[in-house]
């Protein structure tokens, strides 16, 4: 797998991650709100990313971003199919102007909030002028990561009992994220509207985020919430891994994942790993419930 800092890509990067948060504000506007912001995520498909079906009657429709196409396309129910592509010298302003577009031609048009959430950009997509390139295998080399890190967040997640959210894109922060919930409520001291509906019970995220402008390396992430206040006691797996207190997650780069054997089984050592530091460091309950095993054969053994 080719693994590009994100500094190799941000042009790319960033195109992505802006079309990624005007296909999930779609969602925001149309779906029924569900905890934790779960109804907003953008699915992983075989071809890229995925609104998934969005409710509108005769008319419901999804909205895909096609990695190898290098397309966004929205489809209705009834087969109507409008779509538009990336390309070189083009701004986000022009791109957004497509995607009403490409939304009225399906008869889905949908009001967004224009402005980036949960990035530094604050400029509304309808202003953000300055032409950008797009480079369509550095988009495929994202989403061979991405895939990479939703199966090995899947494998170690599914086995788990409970409330759970598998792994999902989040546009906001541009990570592909699994979350565990133990069950106990800790609802988010602060004001924020975002932080106190993703964070309203005690819970852990198991991620991958591909770098940005400041920290270039992709790398997978353990962040639990409550957010910690010291680093748990014990030793997190494998060697290659450590806690950065100043951001109280986890980290292991993708780079050391693929540097062992079996990158796949080392990022589930590692989630685990840090699973066990953190559940009993912040008394989870029902732990033995939690882990038992499913009886269903494969997987049922990665809980022990």
């Amino acid at each position: 797998m080719n693994i590009p800092h994100y500094n190799e890509w941000e042009e790319t990067a960033l195109t992505i991650h802006l079309i990624s948060q005007m296909m999930g504000k779609v969602k925001l506007s149309r779906m029924d709100p569900q905890p934790e912001w779960k109804h907003i995520v953008l699915n992983i498909t075989p071809e890229g990313f995925s609104t998934g079906l969005i409710p509108n009657g005769e008319q419901s429709f999804g909205i895909r971003m096609l990695a190898r196409e290098g397309k966004v396309v929205t489809t209705r129910v009834d087969g109507h199919i409008s779509g538009f592509a990336f390309r070189n010298n083009t701004s986000v302003s022009e791109y957004y102007n497509e995607f009403n577009r490409m939304l009225a031609d399906v008869t889905c048009e949908t009001d967004i909030y224009t402005v980036p959430q949960e990035m530094s950009i604050v400029t509304p997509f309808e202003k953000i002028t300055e032409k950008s390139n797009y480079n369509n295998q550095h988009a495929l080399d994202f989403f061979a990561m991405c895939v990479f890190a939703h199966n090995a967040i899947l494998k170690f997640i599914a086995p788990f009992r409970g409330k759970k959210t598998l792994p999902s894109f989040f546009w906001g922060t541009f990570d592909v994220t699994g979350l565990l919930f133990s069950g106990v409520p800790a609802p988010f001291p602060g004001k924020g509207v975002i932080e106190r509906n993703a964070f309203d019970e005690q819970l852990i995220e198991f991620g991958f985020w591909p770098g940005d402008p400041h920290v270039s390396e992709p790398s997978f992430f353990i962040l639990p919430y409550p957010f910690l206040t010291a680093e748990p006691e014990g030793r997190i797996r494998p060697d290659e891994a450590f806690f950065n207190a100043r951001k109280a997650e986890y980290f292991l780069s993708l780079r050391d994942a693929f540097s062992a054997p079996d990158p796949e089984q080392t990022v589930c050592d590692f989630l685990m790993s840090g699973f066990d530091l953190v559940s009993r460091a912040e008394k989870w309950p029902n732990l033995e419930w939690y882990r038992k095993p499913l009886g269903t054969g494969k997987g049922s053994a990665a809980l022990h």
